[in-house]
């Protein structure tokens, strides 16, 4: 009777332990599963919020490609419509006696202004068209002959600055034609302001090759300016107002863009140079 007794006890022992350990064994089963669930929503959580990241990055970079945009628009056309409107008041001034020569003069010169500015927002459009999807350089062979001819173009209404253009040694380079096109145009139309009622005002565009960069310069003889008005142009901690010009800022955004570096130069009532260093691609 002993041994009957003490067997049952084994075997309702025994059968306790196999239940403890089922119950083991689905209560660890059921944490797998409770963990599995956890660990699939965090990694959806993890998706959706890198997805929410990106589609941020991209509407920040859209925004930045409209404001750049218009940033060019306003900078690249700015100067020409400028010249017509002056061209227009001057045959407009009763006040002067034009001479016929005069007058057929400045009639060309705002016709040849018009349709400089009609080509320039063409060119500025198919320019968007391609990197409005894209806004980054598109680095190709640039001759440097090709910019200076550009510029002089752009610039053929400016009858009362002299602009000259050196380059002896033929330079070319691997840069974004367009990016190069309108940093020299801003430059361009900064010193043209830069030289208002200079006596024998002078602009000179310079290419050269340096021992490990490309060197395109533009000098004028206007009145100068101090460092802090043109620290904009290399400090990366300044920031841009009203006062010490936007059109700096994004003349030096451009050059950075097209992996460059700018050196400004200036003393009092001798003028400025301003160089854009570009490094040689290895």
């Amino acid at each position: 009777m002993i041994n009957e007794k003490e067997f049952a006890i084994k075997d309702a022992s025994i059968s306790a332990n196999k239940k403890q350990q089922w119950l083991y064994i689905a209560g660890m089963s059921l944490l797998s599963i409770i963990g599995g669930l956890l660990y699939y929503q965090n990694r959806t959580r993890e998706k959706n919020n890198q997805k929410l990241t990106l589609f941020n990055k991209e509407l920040r970079e859209a925004n930045q490609i409209k404001a750049r945009f218009f940033s060019i628009l306003n900078h690249d056309l700015r100067s020409p419509v400028s010249n017509i409107i002056k061209l227009i008041r001057l045959q407009q001034n009763t006040h002067v006696e034009l001479d016929d020569v005069t007058k057929k003069r400045l009639q060309t010169q705002t016709v040849a202004s018009a349709e400089n500015l009609l080509s320039s927002m063409e060119d500025l459009l198919l320019w968007s068209k391609e990197q409005m999807e894209n806004f980054k350089p598109q680095f190709k062979k640039t001759e440097i002959k090709d910019v200076f001819k550009d510029i002089k173009i752009f610039f053929n209404d400016v009858f009362d600055v002299e602009i000259t253009f050196e380059n002896p040694e033929r330079i070319s380079l691997e840069t974004d034609e367009n990016y190069l096109k309108t940093i020299m145009r801003n430059l361009t139309s900064n010193a043209v302001k830069a030289l208002s009622n200079i006596n024998e005002p002078k602009i000179i565009w310079k290419a050269w090759l340096d021992t490990n960069s490309y060197i395109v310069s533009i000098t004028d003889n206007g009145r100068g300016g101090t460092n802090e008005q043109f620290s904009v142009l290399y400090d990366e901690k300044h920031v841009p107002n009203i006062q010490t010009g936007l059109g700096l800022h994004f003349i030096k955004d451009m050059v950075k863009a097209i992996n460059g570096r700018i050196e400004v130069q200036s003393e009092k009532d001798k003028g400025t140079v301003v160089k854009i260093i570009i490094p040689i691609s290895t």
